[in-house]
Formats: C-alpha cells, structure tokens, sequence
C-alpha cells in the first residue's frame, strides 16, 4: 500500500512540476513584469529600493535580518490586532476607490449586472450562458431587498461593487482562520500578508461577478475543513461533513470550475486511505467522504429547485452553450475567449447541433494540430493561464466611460490606476506581479519540501492547484483571471512555503 501511495504522489510531481516551471518561466518574462514600461516616479523608486536592498545585504545582511525576524515576530505576537486594524484601513480604502472609480465593466459582468437590474433584458444572456444563472437569482434578491428601480444605475453599480468588496474582505478572513486551524499562527500570518498585498486593493473589487463571489462558499468549505479536522466527535465531523457538501453546491452553481478542491480532497482522503491500519477509523474516514458526496448530490437537487422557483428571468431551454463550445475555444487562439467561434456555434441554436458543431470542429483541430503542436500549444497556454499577478485586468472588454467626470486630484489618480487603460495602470501591474512572483517562489518552496505522508493539507492543496491547472488547459483560458477562484489554494500553499523555508531562521 505505501508503494501505491509512493507512486500516486510521484505521479502528480510528474504533472505538477514542469506546469509550475511554465508558469514561473512566463512570470519572469510577461510584458507586465518589463519595469522600462512604468512610469517615471515608479521607475526613480524602483532604482532606489534597488540600491537599499544591494548596499543592505552587502554591509548591513546580519542586522537586516534581525530586524526582520524582530518585525515578523511582533506581527505574529499582535496578528489579531495587525488583522485587525489593517483590515480597517484596507475597507476604507476600497470605499475610496470605488467612490472615485464610479465606472460600469462591460465583458460578461455587464450581461450580469443587466439582467439583475432588467431580468427581462437578461434573457438572451441567461439562455445561452445559464452558469451565471444562480448568482443572479441571489443579486436581484438582494436588488429588490435594499434598491429599488428608482435607484440610479450609477448607485446600483456602486452598491454592488461594494457588495464584491465585502465579500472579498470575508473570504480572506475565513482562508486565514483555515491556515491558522489547519497549520499554525505563522502560516495564518503569512497568508494574511501575500493576500493583504496581492488581492485586498486589486480592481476586481469593480467587478460584481462570480470570480469573487464564488470565494465566500469555498472560504467557508476551508473553515468546515477545518472543523472536520479537529472535530472529536462523530455527529459533529457528520454536520460538517454536510456543510461541505451544500457549501460546494453553492461554489458549482455560481462558478462550475471551482469544486476542483472538493474532487482533491475527496482523492486525497481516499488514497490517504490506504496507509490507515485502524479500521474503525478509516470506516469512520469514508463514511465522511460518502456523506459529503450524498449531501453534494441532493444539495444540488435543492438549488435546482431555488433557481426555478426564485429566478427573475424566464429561461429558453435548448439555448445553452455546451461544453464542448468552451473546449473548442479553448484549443484555438490563445486559448481564450474568442467570438467568431462562438457565434458561429450559436447560430446552430440547439444545444444538441451546438454540442455535435464543437465536437466535430474539436476533432479537426487535433487532427490538424498533431501531439507535438498541440503540447506546444498547451505549454503556451499554460503560461497564458497562469503569468500574470494583475489577473490580466484590462485584457477583457470594452473600458466603460465613467458615470461623472473627472474631479479633483484624488479622483483623477486612483482613476489614472483603477480603470482600465489608465495611465498608471502599467504600474499597478509591476507592483503586482512583483508579489505575484513572491507567491509563486513560496509555492515552489512547498512543492519541494512536502512529505505527502505528513503534511496532508500541503499535499490537498498542490493536488487542487494540478486540478486547476489541467482545467484550464482543457477549457477556455488564455488570461490569469480564471486563477482568483483557485487564491484559497494558491496563497496558504505559498504561505506555508514560506514558513517551512524561514522558521529556523526567524528562531535564530
């Protein structure tokens, strides 16, 4: 049994790795990584940090790093205080920008955004995209609870970025509650900081969409994790092992790609299975993994019911895009989003002749392609997916025309930062990416430190970031915004990288 388990891990090493390489490599050289693009000011400091951080650890190594470790350890004695009142000033902050931002986004979260305010509107949309259904059910639910169609689009818009924010805001803490339950205080902090200067002020927070809504139930999923970890008691792992499973329901229906942790841990806790000698604990261990499943199953059989019985817009059967439309997209181009193809598979109209339509077109495109271009293909895409710490902001739609002008200093820089096409947008894109490499230098620290056998969360985790890797290979892809619903993964993966690299020093 521990050669099975030996070789399984072995094997997802062999996926993993040279995934990982590619997304480091095309990290390193994304156009958005090219500090000769930024402005002037960011260039001046950028020199200048340079030269601090050269002339400190030529001269001054010994004393830097006991300044550090005496800074980590006052964070990581006062986390609830820094948590805390960091949190503070990051929500005033995020009303600053959505205050002065005051802008509407076109792409797909304008579609959404339509269809709750005008449900009849929406229909085409809703037809034909139906996996946006269930976000707008619950939005123009809260739409009609504390608007009115009164209430102006700009205060609408407004409202629901805001809404976007709090929901943000409530994911990390729950992600950093998880880390804390499932490793310790260290990690906990560690995340805290990767996503306080990765996430907390990205302009997705413009965005009332399910890349940042589908976040709360998984943060929530994380923290049931938790509990069913350090439960004692069997009724009590049994209730948390319900909640999961209605918890994943809720991530399924408001964005599909995201019950890719629910399927690693499901194999994980499987296979882990097999190196298990007590056997009324591994009956206990199944039983929880069976439980999880069936109230996944019917959980899914009461959201279909909500959805029908709560959802604003009246939906034409048959009009659906099928999965096959979206692995298409995804083989062809950069392997994202691509309109010709998608309109000419609508213009079939069935969902049945759409679905026949792709996977003829999908078996053209592989016999075309051969095995070597198409894994060359795929190695480019997979930089694609995963490159870029902005989540490739801007790269989608039209930029929209504010709702007011321009007024005063203060407005006129958050705008020249937060709306798309800015003029200090290639700065916010630096800075990012530079934070973005931090994390992935912190989740290859993990992929080579891991004991599979000890470090059961770790090996969750990398097995969900593989998952996520290979779904978007297969599907449509080609931009880094599809990697926000998988931060609960990537960021406590870079965090205990981190702390498992660094602990003896900060000890020392």
């Amino acid at each position: 049994m521990q050669k099975l388990f030996d070789g399984y891990h072995d094997f997802i090493k062999i996926l993993v790795f040279p995934l990982f390489f590619l997304t480091l490599f095309g990290a390193i050289r994304v156009q958005q990584f090219d500090f000769t693009l930024v402005s002037h000011w960011l260039f001046s400091i950028i020199i200048i940090l340079t030269t601090v951080i050269v002339v400190t650890m030529c001269f001054f190594r010994n004393k830097s790093k006991v300044l550090f470790s005496n800074v980590y350890k006052i964070l990581l004695k006062h986390i609830g205080i820094v948590v805390c009142t960091s949190m503070i000033m990051i929500v005033a902050l995020q009303v600053l920008i959505l205050l002065n931002t005051q802008t509407p986004i076109g792409w797909d979260v304008g579609d959404v955004m339509n269809a709750v305010i005008h449900p009849r509107s929406g229909i085409e949309y809703v037809s034909i995209n139906p996996n946006n259904l269930f976000l707008i059910s619950i939005y123009h639910s809260l739409y009609q609870l504390f608007l009115s169609q009164g209430t102006s689009l700009a205060t609408t818009w407004l409202f629901f970025q805001i809404l976007t924010a709090i929901e943000l805001d409530f994911s990390i803490i729950c992600i950093v509650l998880f880390t804390y339950k499932v490793f310790n205080r260290r990690v906990a902090l560690n995340a805290y900081l990767l996503f306080f200067f990765l996430f907390m002020l990205t302009p997705y927070i413009q965005t009332p969409y399910s890349d940042i809504a589908v976040l709360v139930p998984i943060s929530l999923a994380l923290l049931c994790f938790a509990g069913l970890e350090t439960a004692t008691h069997v009724y009590l792992k049994l209730l948390f092992a319900i909640l999961i499973g209605f918890l994943f329901v809720v991530v399924y229906e408001t964005k599909p790609s995201g019950i890719v942790l629910l399927i690693a841990w499901t194999l994980d806790d499987i296979t882990r299975e097999l190196l298990n000698k007590h056997k009324s604990r591994k009956t206990l261990n199944l039983i929880v993994v069976l439980v999880v499943m069936l109230s996944f199953v019917g959980g899914q059989y009461v959201a279909n019911k909500f959805v029908e019985t709560h959802s604003p817009v009246r939906v034409e059967k048959n009009r659906a895009l099928p999965w096959q439309n979206f692995v298409l997209i995804g083989m062809i181009g950069n392997g994202g989003y691509n309109s010709p193809i998608r309109h000419t598979t609508l213009d079939f109209v069935t969902t049945k002749k759409m679905a026949q339509y792709s996977s003829q077109q999908i078996s053209k495109r592989l016999n075309t392609l051969g095995f070597v271009s198409y894994l060359q293909f795929l190695a480019g895409k997979q930089i694609r997916n995963t490159d870029r710490g902005d989540f490739s902001w801007g790269q989608e739609g039209i930029p929209q025309p504010p709702f007011n002008r321009t007024k005063g200093s203060l407005q006129d820089r958050i705008r020249s930062v937060y709306l798309i096409g800015g003029r200090h947008q290639a700065d916010m894109s630096f800075y990012y990416q530079v934070v973005w490499l931090l994390a992935l230098v912190g989740i290859l620290l993990s992929l080579v430190k891991v004991n599979p056998v000890k470090d059961k969360w770790v090996s969750i985790l990398i097995l969900s970031m593989l998952g996520a890797f290979l779904y978007l290979l297969l599907f449509e892809g080609g931009r880094s915004r599809y990697l926000i619903q998988y931060l609960p993964t990537l960021i406590p993966l870079s965090a205990w990288g981190w702390y498992v690299n660094t602990e003896k020093n900060i000890e020392n």
